[in-house]
């Protein structure tokens, strides 16, 4: 849009908890940066207690004697007037784009690279390009270009559609101390 705004159809997706207070709200590749008025208005009213915002989240819990049932749409219609509201572009340092980055792989990517052994660090973002290692059973495998197709850059690229491109980093030799024998250790191999 014209002066900088963007204007999302936003993607809102409940989901229980543990917790019977606590409703976690999905929400794709929008970030609230802070609570919005709309949910300050309801935590004024007395029928929220708290909400936090998060990368692709937020999370709220009802008050008190309050029901989901009865409360829960009125807190859905205000998440997305929240998430539809024009929001200015907010250009993010490296530093804080590649904190968020690193975030979303943690959250998204890691758990399954451990589950097979292996790990997937962010290594750096420049110019649109994020450039993750491959370590563990990761750094080798096969499968490590549809790893990085299927699951990191479609993590990433759903929040952050400004990077174009993911690149594994080369793959670093790793050299083994090898004791060294002293010539009394050769002796007694002869």
């Amino acid at each position: 849009m014209a002066d900088g705004l963007t204007m999302a159809v936003p993607t809102l997706h409940p989901e229980r908890t543990d917790d019977p207070q606590l409703l976690r709200w999905l929400t794709g590749s929008v970030q609230l940066p802070t609570c919005p008025p709309q949910l300050m208005a309801l935590i004024d009213e007395g029928v929220l207690v708290r909400a936090e915002c998060g990368i692709g989240e937020v999370r709220t819990w009802l008050a008190a004697n309050r029901s989901w049932a009865q409360d829960g749409p009125r807190v859905r219609s205000a998440l997305f007037a929240a998430l539809s509201a024009p929001r200015v572009d907010t250009d993010l340092s490296d530093a804080d784009l590649l904190r968020r980055i690193t975030e979303i792989v943690e959250r998204e990517v890691a758990p399954t690279a451990a589950s097979h052994g292996g790990s997937v660090t962010v290594c750096a973002v420049r110019d649109g390009v994020l450039t993750v290692e491959f370590n563990g059973a990761c750094r080798g495998c096969a499968a490590r270009g549809r790893t990085l197709d299927d699951l990191v850059s479609t993590a990433v690229r759903s929040h952050f559609p400004e990077i174009r491109a993911v690149r594994a980093a080369p793959a670093r030799s790793t050299w083994l101390p090898l004791p060294m024998h002293g010539r009394s250790s050769r002796k007694n191999l002869l």
